[in-house]
């Protein structure tokens, strides 16, 4: 329950390429506790990169923080985090459905599958369906810039797998994500389209507009991710796009109550019609 958004920019004659990434503050616990928490819910697994989490606060922090860890003093390329990462979930909700499922009637994997042929077929199948269906509740969100530019990638139940999405230029996670989708989409955002400052505000004013989602919070982390490092924003300048993106947005509407009056509608009954 929450919202997290990464777009590209490709770079231009004064900045490098870079990831322009956002997220809300509103943390999930337990699966129904829901407030907002001062720390953002953002781990860096390199100089380069940052990872954020929707869903289970603590299972994806703790994921998120042990692929860091192990890659502490490298600087691996944006798609080895991510398949770090994928590989990372795949092993935690492995160790849970293993915990969860299997423990509690005397079985792990190894005596399950050794065993399948003798066990009960009915508890054999809702079992096996169980842990089929076992889902960490977590997303992750990658993006970052390695010497091949800005890369943006994704990870989901079950894990074990990742994807990518620079050829789109964006991606979002959490309970907002369609909303941020659907906003990016409406500024037609593309890496090599805009300026570095242009991503920055399409990036703003879509986890804006993610924030009518439910679960998404108001308070919001920022941060340019490129060849320099993590540059986050300041709450300065955070208060100036929420100026900028008021503005936009009371100036769009005005300006489309202007133009709507030149719209020539009617509803007068044409004559001779029965009513």
């Amino acid at each position: 329950m929450t919202v997290c958004l990464a777009a590209l920019f490709a770079g231009d004659e004064q900045n490098s390429p870079a990831a322009v990434v956002a997220a809300d503050r509103m943390v999930t616990m337990g699966g129904f506790i829901e407030f907002e928490h001062a720390v953002p819910k953002m781990a860096q697994p390199s100089p380069y990169a940052t990872v954020m989490i929707a869903g289970e606060t603590l299972t994806g922090t703790r994921l998120a923080r042990d692929v860091a860890d192990a890659l502490n003093g490298s600087n691996p390329r944006i798609a080895q985090i991510a398949q770090a990462l994928a590989q990372q979930y795949q092993a935690v909700r492995r160790a849970q459905v293993e915990q969860q499922i299997l423990a509690p009637r005397g079985l792990d994997f190894g005596s399950f599958y050794a065993n399948h042929a003798s066990l009960n077929h009915q508890v054999t199948m809702m079992v096996d369906q169980a842990m089929s269906q076992w889902n960490l509740g977590v997303e992750l969100l990658l993006a970052g810039v390695d010497f091949g530019g800005a890369h943006i990638f994704s990870i989901h139940n079950p894990g074990g797998s990742e994807l990518q999405h620079d050829v789109i230029g964006y991606a979002a996670i959490g309970s907002g994500a369609i909303h941020a989708v659907q906003s990016m989409i409406g500024f037609s955002h593309h890496a090599g389209a805009t300026s570095l400052e242009e991503t920055v505000f399409r990036a703003y004013a879509s986890k804006r507009r993610a924030e009518v989602a439910p679960g998404v919070g108001h308070d919001t982390d920022m941060a340019i991710i490129s060849v320099a490092g993590i540059d986050w924003l300041s709450p300065d300048q955070i208060d100036t796009l929420e100026r900028l993106y008021e503005d936009y947005t009371s100036s769009t509407a005005v300006m489309l109550s202007e133009q709507l009056k030149g719209l020539k509608l009617t509803t007068d009954r044409p004559e001779g019609e029965p009513t």
